[in-house]
């Protein structure tokens, strides 16, 4: 039904109404690592291309949930693609991961769909869980190499706590086990 939702209104020209739909969709299909969240995204990646006319605003929504489910699949990919799933989150800049950009990001999460505000919850554990799963392995001892594994480590415990200030910042009400969760994903790394 959603395909021929979106393609009875591409035909119509009502490029508007395709975005609408297809970020719906994303949104919440962006979590679910199922059958039905690889379909929403190939069919949001076959139509891309054609909404150059669309609302400005709902386009880059639009751009912003894919590049969301991007992060959802290396997150999902194994730990050696981890790091490239952090560096989609920070080049999003949704959530922060330096002290001075904290401001800016909450500022900039009032500006949000609510689309996508139902998705930070769960962006935020996977950011955080991220973090934890680096600095695990950064702070690993018995190489020579202690020093840079330290500065590693402090480094991810500071993003850790930019995380966990930003989530605590948010002008929006969250599940209650979202900070149960984050919380968890966060003591480890406090000392």
């Amino acid at each position: 039904m959603l395909e021929e939702a979106v393609t009875l209104y591409e035909l119509a020209h009502n490029y508007d109404k395709v975005l609408e739909i297809l970020n719906e969709e994303l949104s919440r299909k962006l979590m679910p690592n199922d059958k039905a969240h690889e379909h929403i995204n190939e069919i949001a990646v076959s139509v891309e291309s054609r909404t150059l006319n669309a609302n400005t605003s709902l386009r880059k929504q639009f751009l912003l949930l894919l590049d969301l489910y991007k992060f959802h699949k290396l997150y999902h990919s194994g730990h050696d693609k981890l790091e490239e799933a952090l560096s989609v989150i920070s080049r999003l800049q949704i959530i922060p991961l330096q002290q001075e950009t904290i401001n800016h990001r909450v500022q900039a999460f009032k500006s949000f769909s609510d689309e996508l505000r139902r998705c930070i919850p769960d962006i935020l554990i996977m950011v955080m869980s991220i973090l934890n799963k680096l600095y695990k392995n950064a702070s690993k001892s018995g190489s020579s190499l202690y020093g840079a594994q330290n500065k590693q480590a402090q480094k991810i415990r500071d993003q850790a706590r930019v995380v966990m200030r930003f989530a605590g910042m948010l002008p929006y009400s969250m599940p209650g086990d979202t900070h149960a969760q984050l919380s968890m994903l966060d003591a480890p790394m406090r000392y």
